[in-house]
């Protein structure tokens, strides 16, 4: 199905909203200002994704989150090697090396933007969603991206792709967050907006 720039738009409001909650959470947490911007929102196939957004052959650290409540689907938290080192550093305060600590403090870290994400928008649309714990895979984004499609086969063949860009003590990194649909999650969402 395609989208309008209106429909979009609601949907790139919605998470907007979840984005600076997410980005409040975390402040606090590591008891620093951090910004959260969403410069981009597509929703693109599988084989769009793997054109415009990672090639199948990257290696990617990729934490993975069922969507519980009112609407199903899967949240993909999804860095490169260098962005988790910096993310493992804002949450432990301290450079790592030891790659089960990186992980378990980028999980951490994806529980709770998926959480706050989740949290606003169900407040907004009067619905309630969590997450699930996450589950980390390193692997190449086209075998991550593959074994939830075929392990979740009544899901939607389009993925939600949103650009985050997380901002602190003026170092910026981009991540990607995906999120894969229940199929008509979207439709549901856009009719919630009154779109």
């Amino acid at each position: 199905m395609a989208y309008s720039e209106l429909e979009l738009d609601g949907l790139k409001e919605v998470i907007n909203i979840g984005g600076g909650h997410a980005a409040t959470s975390i402040s606090k947490l590591v008891n620093q200002k951090i910004d959260m911007h969403v410069p981009e929102i597509s929703i693109l196939s599988y084989h769009e994704l793997y054109e415009q957004i990672i090639a199948a052959d990257v290696e990617v650290h990729a934490v993975v989150s069922n969507i519980v409540g009112n609407y199903s689907g899967v949240i993909l938290f999804v860095v490169s090697d260098d962005s988790a080192d910096k993310l493992s550093e804002l949450m432990l305060g301290a450079k790592t090396d030891d790659i089960n600590v990186k992980m378990s403090a980028v999980s951490e870290l994806t529980n709770i933007i998926s959480n706050s994400f989740l949290s606003a928008i169900g407040n907004l649309l009067n619905v309630e969603l969590v997450s699930a714990l996450p589950v980390i895979q390193d692997d190449y984004f086209g075998a991550v991206i593959s074994s939830i499609y075929m392990a979740l086969d009544q899901y939607d063949e389009q993925i939600m792709v949103i650009r985050n860009e997380f901002t602190y003590s003026e170092e910026k990194l981009d991540a990607s967050l995906f999120l894969i649909p229940e199929t008509g999650v979207l439709e549901q969402i856009l009719k919630s907006l009154g779109i």
